[in-house]
């Protein structure tokens, strides 16, 4: 028996990020209706002559078209994964392809929470060399309630267990960035 078969045969757990395809279908009726102004409002942006006005609308309705179906196909194309095992962490995020592998060995302090994971760990596996993090989003993966008991199970580190922020916190937050967005959204146009 080689090394790889027993790495191989360790105990691990997975968690892969729940592909909806109810999902993908508001995404794709979202892209239609974005494809349907534009083509509904391309006549009479010709009829004006106003070139850089039609390059505006049209690529924004364009722009956003193609983001909705990016957003709804991302599960089904690159579909977040974590695994914990023994030895450490392996995560793919969301909106990043490449696999990030931390070792227990390394991790400085572990942050839990049922929608956040936070790793603060040690890029080179020494001690010493600055320490970075490592965000991950267990909001997308199914079974997101058992990560928290997971980690637990197989960190060798006691980590800080989080609790979910409350709906005040988070209305308020969404306040707060709904009216940064407006504040800049004033700026740039007046």
């Amino acid at each position: 028996m080689t090394t790889n078969d027993i790495q191989d045969s360790e105990p691990q757990a997975n968690f892969v990020e729940s592909r909806d395809p109810a999902e993908l279908i508001m995404c794709i009726i979202l892209a239609a209706a974005y494809a349907g102004l534009a083509k509904y409002l391309w006549e009479p942006l010709v009829r004006l002559g106003d070139l850089p006005l039609l390059i505006n609308v049209e690529g924004f309705f364009a722009t956003v078209a193609l983001l909705a179906l990016l957003v709804g196909a991302r599960p089904h194309i690159m579909p977040s994964s974590l695994q914990v095992s023994r030895r450490g962490i392996k995560y793919r995020g969301p909106y990043w392809p490449q696999r990030k592998t931390v070792n227990w060995a390394s991790v400085s302090k572990l942050y839990v929470s049922p929608e956040l994971v936070v790793v603060l760990y040690h890029p080179s596996g020494q001690k010493g060399k600055g320490i970075w993090p490592m965000f991950i989003f267990s909001v997308y993966l199914a079974d997101r309630e058992k990560v928290v008991d997971t980690i637990l199970e197989y960190s060798p580190i006691t980590p800080i267990v989080l609790s979910d922020p409350s709906w005040a916190s988070r209305l308020l937050s969404l306040l707060v960035a709904a009216i940064i967005v407006i504040v800049i959204l004033q700026r740039l146009i007046g």
